[in-house]
């Protein structure tokens, strides 16, 4: 039998790993929102962010400072992106948009590789070495982090594409391009904040993650994969979708640990994911056709 404190203590930590995941699955989504272009290269700029941030730190920069120092960066590459190949692909068959965007994954990857090594790096900042304890819950600071600014990102981007006039854009262009262009919309600029902003949020996530995550050019692999899954159960083009389902997926993950060997916890999730989608095929948020 499981306790309770057990199953208690495995949904909050489920919760908190989830918000990474819900990060990076609201990059992607905001990606294929606005411009139905599947990113393969997400996990890499979510790489990218954690080696910004490492490399910072060992500047003597504070690691959250590097974290939004990452999301700028990052942020600027994926408009560099955006306009020098993304841009071109628009309207080009899925195969083609899918071999470029897996053409930047190996340039980025690689290039990494290359030009820094195979090395594994940690931040070894004091951030990891303080815990909360709260009745029997033992919390990491830097979990926790990660879910405050999951939270906050959320929080500014609800803002952003439903209070201001450039986020109202966005979800216009998002809706119908053509409509968007007529109505004197600068699409062209959309996808540049889109791109931009989808590799941005990616990179912070991936700033916050080497907290307590090592980083190594390969990281993103396993995030993309669970980015993925994330805008799919949440239902493609939902931003909001795809956060709750990262926690979604973060909850099944831990909690299922209790009962199945840890190997296989991944496993669980993903087959529960496809009986969610074999039920509702839109996703949890998504709208049918």
């Amino acid at each position: 039998m499981v306790a309770a404190v057990d199953l208690l203590a495995s949904t909050v930590d489920g919760i908190l790993i989830g918000s990474i995941y819900a990060l990076v699955g609201v990059g992607l989504a905001l990606i294929w929102g606005v411009m139905e272009i599947i990113n393969f290269a997400h996990g890499d700029y979510m790489m990218l962010g954690a080696l910004t941030a490492y490399f910072l730190y060992l500047a003597g920069i504070d690691p959250l400072v590097g974290a939004v120092a990452a999301f700028v960066v990052v942020y600027a590459l994926g408009v560099l992106t955006q306009r020098a190949v993304i841009n071109r692909i628009l309207d080009a068959p899925l195969l083609t948009q899918i071999a470029v965007t897996f053409a930047i994954l190996l340039i980025i990857r690689y290039g990494v590789e290359a030009a820094f090594g195979p090395y594994t790096r940690r931040i070894a900042s004091w951030y990891a070495n303080v815990y909360y304890h709260v009745g029997p819950l033992t919390i990491p600071l830097p979990k926790l982090i990660a879910f405050i600014v999951s939270l906050l990102v959320a929080a500014g981007l609800y803002i952003f594409l439903f209070k201001t006039d450039t986020g109202i854009a966005l979800r216009a262009t998002s809706q119908n391009r053509v409509v968007a262009e007529l109505m004197g919309i600068n699409v062209k600029r959309m996808y540049d904040l889109a791109f931009g902003i989808g590799v941005g949020i990616a990179g912070l996530a991936g700033a916050i993650l080497a907290l307590f995550y090592p980083i190594f050019p390969e990281m993103g692999a396993f995030f993309a994969l669970i980015a993925f899954i994330v805008v799919v159960l949440g239902g493609f083009g939902s931003v909001f979708g795809a956060y709750l389902g990262g926690i979604l997926i973060g909850v099944i993950e831990s909690v299922s640990a209790l009962f199945v060997n840890p190997a296989l916890k991944d496993v669980v999730a993903f087959i529960i994911f496809l009986l969610i989608i074999l039920v509702k095929p839109t996703g949890l948020f998504g709208r049918g056709e």
